[in-house]
């Protein structure tokens, strides 16, 4: 099994073959928004869940200020 940091490794190498920013700012937004997606994924997937199925999206930009995702 690949390692968590070797997933978004990918994911940044995708983000920079398609040309997305690559300043510090915008690859720090862009890869908390994947630890909040994966982290909602693997908490969907659990037997038993009940997603929140009108959740509202975060605000996700240069900046931001907010704590971390509660469900």
């Amino acid at each position: 099994m690949r390692s968590a940091s070797a997933g978004f490794n990918s994911w940044s190498e995708c983000a920079d073959a398609r040309g997305l920013p690559d300043d510090p700012e915008f690859r720090s937004a862009f890869v908390a928004y994947l630890e909040w997606r994966s982290r909602l994924a693997v908490m969907n997937s659990q037997d038993g869940a009940a997603p929140v199925l009108d959740q509202p999206m975060p605000k996700w930009g240069w900046g931001e200020v907010g704590g971390p995702y509660r469900g």
